[in-house]
């Protein structure tokens, strides 16, 4: 069983990062994965076009080693059939007023693209980006969140489950290049905020239940000026995160997924990528609390207890992911994935405390959100769409079930998106006749 499953799974995931062999190079196309020696020319010739390789890449020998031996069953074999989302898939957003420019993060494709801020779909037909940085010598794998420097004109992204960095790329950065910099993160970092007053950044870490946050200009392993996280701290598998500096607060959503082992507490070293810190983590069993946000001094560390918390049925917090902050009027906005919905609360809000406005129904658009950000130059309420190939922009104090002033579609409507985020196995349950895909 493990020799057949094991081929299918590899042959599965193979489909979902590229392309049929032979198949001519297209924007924005998932490179390819050498097959074979016979096709290995074509292959590295498609992925140069594509900007998939470094310059100076050379081809291997075989890949795998040993594919043409008697000890590798079935050799070269094309797939029978694909599942694959051949577009982007929006994840996060962040907005340059000033400058126009709207930034966003795609795990599916392994890239950020760029849009102008006026950029809209008029039909069905999609929008072609600006500029999208793409390719092997980024280091981008499953990106989650993006983040801006206005001033210094630097796009923030940190890799999500596999990768354990923060990447920093210029505004005008485009096609497969090296970041400006790079800083090692703990695993399953997910969110990121700047703040300009502190020069500093906040990076939320999902398994481990902590928020970490760095110098702004730090690099390599340069460890964390201070870490929250302990059972005090009520974090629950947080994603969105939201540094404000104006106000000196943290704010953070929380899924409320208490993993099995017990948060080591205090401001020790976070665990970062490639390092070996003696941590001691306690299996205590899992649990799941209700989704919350919390917030925290901007100065906090250790295992402190959230300032605010804003949690309870009224809330209808189902999965929050992004959030953004409007400090003129006093919100927070969170992209509310589990019910597609985009829920405003008072920044001061606490306990089980109901949206003052929420943004639902077929007419928005909203489905399956991922992130959000305001534009208060211009007024407006940005979405990013993770359920469908579309960024949507409503009105700042838009609310209930009205239709988006503009959208920005990705792929040609109606297109399907599969689902997948970071698919890591593959199952057949033989009595439905289903491929199962775990993300």
């Amino acid at each position: 069983m493990r020799k057949l499953i094991f081929p299918i799974a590899a042959m599965v995931l193979y489909s979902v990062s590229s392309r049929y062999p032979g198949d001519p190079a297209q924007i924005g196309d998932i490179c390819a994965v050498p097959a074979s020696p016979g096709l290995e020319a074509r292959l590295l010739a498609a992925e140069r076009e594509n900007g998939c390789l470094d310059d100076d890449a050379a081809p291997p020998d075989s890949w795998p080693p040993g594919w043409n031996t008697a000890a590798m069953a079935g050799g070269d074999v094309a797939p029978a059939r694909v599942v694959i989302d051949p577009y982007p898939t929006l994840h996060s957003l962040a907005i340059d007023a000033e400058r126009n420019k709207v930034f966003m993060s795609d795990p599916n494709r392994h890239a950020l693209w760029s849009y102008g801020r006026l950029a809209a779909s008029k039909g069905r037909e999609s929008v072609e980006p600006d500029t999208g940085i793409r390719g092997p010598s980024t280091g981008m794998m499953f990106i989650a969140a993006v983040a801006l420097d206005r001033e210094r004109q630097e796009i923030y992204t940190v890799d999500n489950d596999i990768g354990d960095r923060m990447m920093v790329f210029p505004y005008d950065a485009d096609g497969n290049v090296k970041p400006r910099r790079v800083i090692d993160v703990p695993h399953q970092a997910w969110g990121l905020s700047l703040a300009p007053e502190r020069d500093e950044i906040a990076v939320s870490v999902e398994g481990s239940r902590q928020i970490v946050i760095y110098k702004r200009d730090a690099e390599g392993r340069t460890p964390p000026l201070r870490v929250i996280r302990g059972v005090d701290t009520g974090l629950g598998d947080p994603h969105g995160v939201f540094f404000d500096g104006q106000n000196n607060e943290i704010v953070v959503a929380n899924h409320g997924n208490q993993n099995g082992r017990q948060v080591a507490p205090g401001d020790a070293p976070a665990r970062q990528r490639g390092a070996r810190v003696a941590e001691e983590q306690p299996v205590v069993g899992g649990r799941f609390d209700e989704p919350s946000i919390t917030v925290y001094p901007g100065d906090g560390k250790g295992n402190i207890k959230p300032i605010r918390k804003i949690q309870g049925a009224k809330t209808g917090l189902n999965w929050p992911m992004a959030i953004d902050v409007d400090r003129t009027r006093n919100e927070i906005a969170v992209a509310n994935n589990g019910d597609s919905s985009i829920r405003i609360f008072r920044r001061s809000d606490s306990g089980d405390a109901a949206p003052v406005r929420i943004i639902k129904g077929p007419r928005t658009g909203v489905v399956g959100p991922m992130g959000v950000a305001y534009d208060l130059k211009n007024s407006e309420l940005w979405v990013a769409n993770y359920g469908d190939h579309t960024a949507l922009v409503f009105p700042i104090t838009a609310s209930g079930n009205v239709a988006p002033k503009r959208m920005i579609r990705n792929a040609p409507a109606g297109s399907p998106t599969v689902g997948f985020g970071n698919p890591g196995a593959v199952a057949y349950d033989s009595k439905r006749d289903e491929i199962l895909v775990p993300n």
